[in-house]
């Protein structure tokens, strides 16, 4: 089981290497630090003086934790990146908006629900849990790096 520093040193290197992917793509990107951080990354565009935030998650395992809830839909842009447990190999990086995101999540959480309540008896109700996208759900978004572009007008 990854330590907290574990865990640490793989979401910042997920930020790390999508930052450097955005560069590589002509889009200046900036990595924010700070314990309570609203934005992982600003992505910006010279050309449209238009700025992104990106949210970022990494995981050497074969799903995300996504947070406590199914997130609403938005355009926002979220980048799940995969880093290898072998150092030498190239991380993936699957990208979607968060209403694509939603649109994958909200069936399996009302799914979750249905089979809670035949096994308990009652409403999931207003509990938090903890909400997972596994890869294989992600994969047709694998290196959809349009969607950063198109929300900068690149």
């Amino acid at each position: 089981m990854a330590t907290q520093a574990d865990k640490y040193h793989i979401a910042m290197a997920g930020e790390y290497f999508v930052a450097a992917q955005l560069q590589r793509l002509k889009v200046s990107a900036a990595v924010t630090y700070g314990n309570a951080k609203s934005a992982d990354i600003i992505a910006f565009s010279d050309q449209s003086d238009r700025a992104v935030v990106i949210e970022v998650k990494s995981t050497q395992q074969t799903s995300w934790v996504v947070g406590s809830r199914v997130p609403a839909k938005s355009k926002k842009p979220w980048v799940f990146v995969f880093l290898p447990k072998i150092e030498t190999d190239w991380p993936r990086f699957f990208i979607l908006t968060q209403t694509n995101l939603h649109d994958i999540l909200e069936p399996l959480g009302l799914e979750y629900e249905r089979k809670f309540k035949l096994k308990h008896n009652e409403e999931y109700g207003d509990r938090a849990g903890v909400v997972t996208v596994k890869r294989k759900d992600i994969e047709s978004y694998e290196n959809n790096w349009k969607i950063v572009l198109q929300l900068l007008d690149t």
